[in-house]
């Protein structure tokens, strides 16, 4: 529960110092400066002005540095929900962003494989159905060496898609709208 309202805690917490330690002595020396006005004439005076931000520390005046402590650790308490607000705010985006090219390389991937693996898988149908009409046996042959030259492209499409540490794209159709990953040279 800490971790979740971590920045918050400490936003409240530094809010509470700086009212204690600035914003109480600051309106010591503008409360002293006033009464200096007041007083006929507007001379500063140095020792006055160190002696009403030293006293703003003694015990008689706990009461007003409290009110300027909580006042602090209010302020530090809201910049605190604000930045981690945007904090989520960006870490949501991040992931939204992770996600949609997740998606969009998942949807190459798969354009990737219809196309290479469809095209085997495509002439592998057709020569068995070749070699099934073949009655001589070296057009048998022939044909079963398509057969395993298709099986050996799939094979390579699967090691180099699982190999891939850069993603290159590039059209499917000539309109652009469809990519699928470059392999063709990882092919041969």
């Amino acid at each position: 529960m800490f971790s979740e309202y971590r920045i918050q805690l400490i936003s409240s917490a530094v809010g509470i110092v700086i009212g204690y330690i600035v914003i109480h002595p600051y309106s010591m020396v503008v409360d002293a400066l006033m009464h200096m006005q007041q007083a006929g004439g507007f001379h500063l005076r140095w020792q006055e002005l160190s002696v009403g931000v030293l006293s703003s520390f003694y015990p008689m005046m706990w009461p007003m540095a409290l009110s300027f402590a909580f006042l602090g650790g209010v302020i530090g308490l809201l910049t605190g929900m604000i930045v981690d607000r945007k904090k989520k705010l960006y870490d949501a985006q991040s992931e939204n962003e992770k996600k949609q090219i997740a998606l969009e390389t998942m949807e190459n991937l798969m354009v990737t494989l219809s196309h290479h693996l469809l095209n085997a898988n495509t002439i592998i149908g057709g020569t068995v159905r070749h070699c099934i009409r073949l009655e001589p046996k070296q057009d048998i042959l022939a044909s079963l060496a398509v057969i395993e030259e298709q099986g050996r492209k799939i094979d390579a499409v699967i090691r180099v898609l699982g190999k891939i540490t850069e993603m290159k794209t590039a059209d499917y159709a000539s309109d652009g709208q469809i990519m699928m990953i470059e392999i063709a040279q990882e092919l041969g």
